[in-house]
């Protein structure tokens, strides 16, 4: 508990005189006291703080009569500080927690766009490779169109030379058979005629 105690400071001129270099000099200066009662209960060898009216009025914004007040509203203060010590302890854990979270997204994020780039090297790969397929099927249907004109043609020109053929063969049978029959006709007048 914090008590406050009131004393007067007492001043007083003390002398006391001192030989320097043979002479002697008398000095004066202030001596201060601060008279305490038994009543106030403090121990020989303990360590106090002072401060003056003016400044413990200007550091509570109280008047002095006041005082035990305002310490009781610190007290109060001290459970709020607490209570706040604990939130932001609580917090700072759901910051952590948060921050691995967030540093295990990041690091999936990372591992998805790298394989997301990978996958979209690999289809402009596959489309490089399909345009060059398309480009050979291009030139093979042409090549394969012009090959068909050209067997069609063969084949047509087969067909008519084969038609000339057979055609050819029919007037070489008919000579054949005209000339045969032609030299049997002459042999048969031949012999008649003989």
């Amino acid at each position: 508990m914090v008590r406050v105690i009131k004393s007067a400071v007492k001043c007083y001129k003390k002398k006391t005189k001192k030989t320097v270099g043979g002479k002697t000099k008398i000095y004066e200066y202030n001596q201060y006291l601060i008279p305490l009662k038994k009543s106030d209960d403090l121990e020989c060898s303990e360590d106090v703080f002072i401060l003056s009216q003016k400044q413990l009025n200007e550091l509570t914004g109280r008047e002095v009569s006041d005082l035990n007040d305002y310490f009781e509203d610190l007290k109060g203060y001290q459970g709020n500080v607490e209570e706040y010590e604990n939130s932001i302890a609580e917090l700072e854990w759901k910051k952590s927690e948060l921050s691995k979270s967030y540093q295990d997204l990041v690091t999936k994020n990372a591992k998805t766009n790298k394989k997301l780039k990978l996958e979209a090297q690999r289809a402009k790969d596959l489309e490089e490779t399909n345009q060059k397929i398309l480009k050979g099927i291009e030139a093979k249907e042409l090549k394969y169109q012009d090959l068909k004109k050209k067997y069609e043609f063969e084949l047509e020109k087969n067909r008519v030379m084969e038609e000339e053929i057979n055609l050819q063969k029919d007037k070489d049978i008919w000579s054949t058979l005209k000339s045969r029959l032609g030299s049997s006709g002459k042999k048969e007048q031949d012999e008649e005629d003989k």
